[in-house]
């Protein structure tokens, strides 16, 4: 694998985690890092937890859009955690079938689950039955501001419906962070988290400003990235 796309990679992940969509899976047996990487280029992070007890945990801390549970999950009966998460939150929760335990998803789709989904996993199959919920998860991938589409699954953006050459990551990771906050502002602390991730690795302001810069001349004169003295920098159409 290449250098670009292993930082294309890292990227979809911390932004997924960070700002995307998030996906509760309760399954003592399946983890599939090839289900993360393909939910997390839609924008969709994927949390595994192997009992229920773990997966309520994880529902509190992350309140998912999402939640797909095994019937057989060990921890308090599955039929419970559903209508535990039901009682604070009442996400989309699908039930995860193996024919042989058909009769095991009756007790949970009683408790509030909405779907069935088959094993082993399909990202495909997820995408498609989670963007039937009451909160689809396909916006998480692609943004569109004014003229400017952003695609982060294709890594591609678009103004006026025209491809433009690919961005640089750091370029690209600011893009989308205007895009989705836009017009709105994005304090310096916002963008060195989205773009640096942990605190140790995280540029003076100075470099924000030079990625700014950069990014300006990259998207002509669509759009202005403004910036805010002391508070940050936006994003708005021309």
């Amino acid at each position: 694998m290449s250098t670009r796309e292993t930082a294309v990679r890292t990227y979809l992940h911390r932004w997924a985690e960070a700002a995307g969509a998030h996906l509760l899976v309760v399954d003592p047996h399946e983890e599939s890092d090839s289900l993360s990487e393909a939910m997390a280029a839609r924008g969709v992070h994927v949390t595994w937890a192997r009992t229920t007890t773990d997966g309520l945990i994880e529902f509190g801390r992350h309140d998912p859009q999402a939640v797909v549970v095994a019937p057989e999950t060990p921890g308090v009966p599955a039929e419970e955690f559903v209508a535990a998460m039901m009682r604070y939150g009442a996400p989309y929760v699908v039930a995860a079938l193996e024919h042989a335990r058909a009769a095991d998803v009756a007790a949970v789709m009683l408790a509030g689950a909405s779907a069935v989904v088959t094993r082993p996993y399909s990202a495909p199959e997820l995408w498609e039955l989670l963007n039937r919920s009451p909160r689809p998860l396909e916006e998480h991938a692609r943004v569109v501001v004014g003229p400017i589409e952003l695609d982060a699954g294709a890594y591609r953006v678009a103004i006026n419906g025209e491809r433009i050459a690919d961005l640089p990551l750091k370029e690209f990771e600011l893009l989308r962070t205007l895009m989705l906050r836009a017009p709105g502002i994005v304090t310096d602390d916002e963008l060195r988290a989205a773009l640096w991730g942990t605190a140790d690795r995280r540029p003076s302001g100075n470099t924000i400003a030079m990625h700014v810069t950069r990014l300006r001349g990259r998207i002509g004169d669509v759009a202005d990235v403004r910036r805010i003295r002391g508070r940050g920098y936006s994003l708005t159409i021309n």
